[in-house]
């Protein structure tokens, strides 16, 4: 009987496969999401993350093949390929926290200005969208757009090594802003003004579409039956975790903290532009609108600065015992977005920006965390704000999602920041996302709804 998928889940920071159904999963294999900086440019090493994901698949079917029917793809937002006629990419996929988009926003805006794009997509302006990326690319590289005939987001391209299939699943798409909220479909207006081939956007395609059986060869060296299916599930991962939350707030806990509620229809005024509030198109096709939050990134980033090993429980238990320390960061101020160097370590810049602003300097790991996780709170507790008003909603509940969602001081003190009840869990969220749109194509549940309710029910109250 194959009543098992397989999530590969990939976040920013680390990769996951992860086995099973509704009912309940098991992570199989972990990596690292491999960046890599040459000559001053960061990339990610597409192909060793596609090199691991075979590792953790040949691992997942050597102990579950006869059981599992289908497998699919979740990753983080914005990031790209551009491939040629042949399927082969035609340049490096850039990250999206390199430095090349710097400038970037008011250069677009002399093309077409602020409020009219934001009108147009619904994305928040922000320097490392997808838009931005790549008309940062055509700027310093036009020699590619001679060649490149298909655009890719980075879970559709691989998608497209595991099938051979090329497709762009639309809540994937939405994070690009070049994609229309209303009308679901490439703003095609936006891609003309900034001089994008249009042979470059592809079909786009809902959650839940089954992309075509595992290709062959590569079937044969994982050790999978050759029909095994491939979906593409909500492969954007925060379209995956909150695809089951109907009314209440959520924050999507991980590297990055994505906070916000479902609706049917974008909020596309001037004060959610200023706000940098985003309109995605979530799983269901109705608009994720949310924040993005610096989230777990800082934190990750001072344990590399530290050079010691991420345990979470240690480190958890360390920060509660020092929870009566007052500082507190910005976690939005930009100072936090590079990543950690040599040259400017995270923890110094942590510690820079509370003595600059009157707060006695931390003396251990523990104090480090609690002012990360205070700023982190009071951030959650003013986009609450701003989500009744832009929304014209009353908030009574929070539902926490994801890793984060582990934290249990970060926890309490959103709670008390906010005043709203908090519902922790699932904190495999993101990989019960990506399966209930497998286990909805490949016939195990009738409905979306009857999946959810399965969902639902694994949460705890805090």
């Amino acid at each position: 009987m194959r009543d098992l998928h397989i999530a590969i889940d990939l976040g920013s920071t680390t990769g996951r496969i992860v086995v099973g159904n509704l009912q309940g999963l098991e992570v199989v294999y972990r990596f690292l999401s491999k960046r890599e900086t040459i000559l001053g440019t960061h990339y990610w090493d597409i192909i060793g993350i596609f090199s691991e994901i075979k590792i953790g698949l040949t691992k997942a079917f050597s102990l579950y093949g006869n059981r599992i029917a289908s497998i699919g793809i979740d990753t983080w937002g914005v990031d790209y390929g551009l491939l040629d006629d042949h399927g082969l990419l035609v340049s490096p996929v850039f990250h999206y926290r390199d430095t090349r988009t710097n400038g970037m926003i008011e250069e677009v805006a002399t093309l077409i200005d602020k409020d009219t794009l934001y009108g147009e997509t619904g994305i928040a302006l922000l320097s490392f969208n997808t838009l931005y990326q790549l008309y940062a690319h055509k700027k310093e590289h036009p020699e590619v757009f001679k060649v490149a005939k298909h655009f890719l987001d980075v879970p559709d391209i691989l998608a497209y090594f595991l099938t051979g299939v090329m497709k762009n699943e639309r809540t994937h798409a939405s994070t690009t802003a070049m994609f229309n909220p209303v009308k679901k479909d490439w703003n095609w207006e936006v891609i003309d003004v900034l001089g994008f081939p249009r042979c470059l956007f592809g079909e786009i395609i809902p959650s839940g579409t089954i992309l075509g059986p595992l290709d062959h060869v590569l079937a044969e060296e994982i050790g999978a039956p050759q029909d095994i299916l491939v979906v593409a599930c909500a492969t954007h991962d925060t379209a995956s975790a909150v695809s089951w939350i109907k009314e209440d707030a959520f924050i999507s806990s991980g590297t990055w903290s994505l906070m916000g509620m479902n609706l049917d229809l974008p909020v596309l005024s001037h004060e959610a532009m200023i706000n940098e509030f985003t309109n995605e198109v979530g799983a269901d096709g109705r608009i994720t609108f949310l924040q993005n939050i610096m989230g777990m990134w800082i934190s990750n980033e001072c344990i590399r600065s530290w050079g010691i090993e991420p345990n979470w429980k240690v480190l958890d238990e360390e920060a509660e015992v020092c929870s009566g320390y007052c500082g507190s960061i910005d976690p939005t101020n930009r100072i936090f977005m590079a990543p950690s160097s040599p040259f400017s370590p995270m923890d110094t810049r942590v510690k820079t920006y509370l003595l600059e602003h009157g707060f006695p300097a931390p003396k251990c790991h523990g104090e480090f965390l609690v002012a990360i996780y205070r700023g982190l709170a009071k951030v959650y507790a003013n986009n609450v704000l701003l989500l009744e008003k832009l929304t014209g909603k009353k908030l009574e509940t929070i539902r926490i999602v994801g890793g984060g969602s582990r934290n249990k001081l970060l926890n309490e003190l959103t709670a008390r920041e906010t005043g709203k009840k908090i519902y922790t869990g699932p904190t495999e969220a993101t990989s019960l996302g990506n399966m209930l749109y497998q286990c909805y194509a490949c016939g195990d549940i009738s409905t979306i709804e009857e999946g959810i309710k399965q969902i639902s029910g694994q949460r705890i109250s805090l």
